[in-house]
């Protein structure tokens, strides 16, 4: 009866053993594994940047913008640990970031849908219209005020001031000259008094009856005479404003992108639409490059957001001016790109997040009034 108990109690007291060794070491793995996951929690975000104003401004080598301000905000205030980095173009960001060689990539990235199914999006950090650009070709205000001046209509107004003054104000003046208040001056004088009055639309200045019929049928001449020079007027006016918004496109032509030559971005969506719809392209590393073979004439126009475009101008020669030739063609919208498996990671919406509130808590305004001039 005693070895038989006494096996009973060894296995008793085996398995109780065994049951209190694997709760020992359950418990000494789980705390292991949870600071595991805190240190994962705190390895830096790899952030990735390349120049494109006003959202990523390369300054001697030293980041800023918009979005990176927005972005350093954010890594602050949640106690997010970063490294930064410059790619060397813009299609090795979008690269590091497909490829998860980057956690976050900043350039004010466009939201596409064809990008959508590369890498992941933040919320919208920004938005802006795009739009065609050229060169100015407007004729200066002083050429263009000798051209209308030189006009056939302006020249037939003079003529007509010249008949006015040779039919109305002539006989007028050798009517009225022997006038007692005009008999003590010299003809010159007289003359050129008739002749400002009957310009001048006035009939105060007769005193015979016949001068008085001449000067109303002058009258009727020079209203005639003044309602042609106020169509004429009204006319050049009209035809300046059909110039003006007839040189801005409404929507993308394909037929007018492909007789032209574009200054592009590689890896940009611009250049994808100009590609597709067959225009020819001039390479370019960032805005300003592009800006710059516009002026120089090796490019024709480009293709890119309104608030690029403003921001880069700034740093650009005034000369040749470089404007807008289309209307809002669409709007874009910018965010951080974010990698696949960064976006598994919980710091991923904790910067969503931190977007998201800086719409409300007044950050974002700010940093649009600086950056944007909004």
């Amino acid at each position: 009866m005693w070895p038989l108990m006494s096996r009973r109690l060894r296995t008793v007291l085996i398995l109780s053993l065994g049951t209190f060794w694997g709760c020992a070491m359950g418990g000494l793995q789980h705390p292991s594994h949870a600071n595991n996951e805190i240190t994962d929690a705190q390895d830096p975000v790899d952030v990735i940047w390349f120049p494109n104003p006003p959202y990523a401004v390369n300054r001697k080598g030293v980041p800023a913008g918009f979005e990176i301000d927005l972005w350093r905000m954010i890594a602050e205030t949640r106690q997010i640990p970063y490294r930064i980095r410059k790619a060397d173009s813009f299609e090795d960001l979008l690269e590091a970031i497909q490829t998860n060689q980057a956690d976050l990539a900043i350039s004010g990235v466009l939201i596409n849908e064809n990008r959508s199914k590369q890498f992941r999006f933040s919320f919208p950090t920004a938005s802006s219209d795009l739009k065609i650009y050229t060169l100015d070709n407007q004729e200066p205000t002083a050429i263009k005020m000798l051209r209308i001046l030189l006009s056939k209509q302006v020249l037939l107004i003079f003529l007509g001031l010249a008949v006015i003054a040779c039919i109305f104000a002539l006989p007028v003046w050798f009517v009225e000259r022997k006038r007692p208040d005009l008999a003590d001056k010299r003809k010159r004088h007289q003359l050129v008094f008739i002749l400002q009055k009957t310009l001048l639309l006035s009939t105060d200045h007769t005193r015979h009856t016949r001068t008085r019929l001449i000067s109303i049928g002058s009258l009727f001449a020079r209203v005639l005479l003044t309602a042609y020079f106020t169509s004429f007027i009204l006319k050049v006016a009209t035809s300046e404003t059909n110039a003006n918004s007839g040189n801005q496109m409404e929507d993308l032509n394909f037929e007018i992108l492909k007789n032209s030559t574009f200054a592009a971005i590689p890896g940009y969506i611009q250049t994808s639409i100009l590609k597709s719809s067959g225009a020819k392209t001039v390479d370019c590393d960032v805005a300003e490059t592009c800006i710059g073979l516009l002026q120089s004439g090796k490019a024709d126009a480009i293709l890119d957001d309104m608030l690029t475009m403003r921001s880069a101008l700034k740093t650009m020669p005034p000369e040749p001016k470089v404007t807008p030739a289309s209307e809002k063609l669409m709007t874009l919208f910018m965010a951080f790109a974010i990698s696949d498996q960064f976006g598994k990671d919980p710091r991923s919406r904790i910067i969503n997040d931190g977007i998201a509130r800086s719409y409300y808590d007044g950050t974002h305004a700010k940093l649009s009034r600086i950056w944007l001039q909004e």
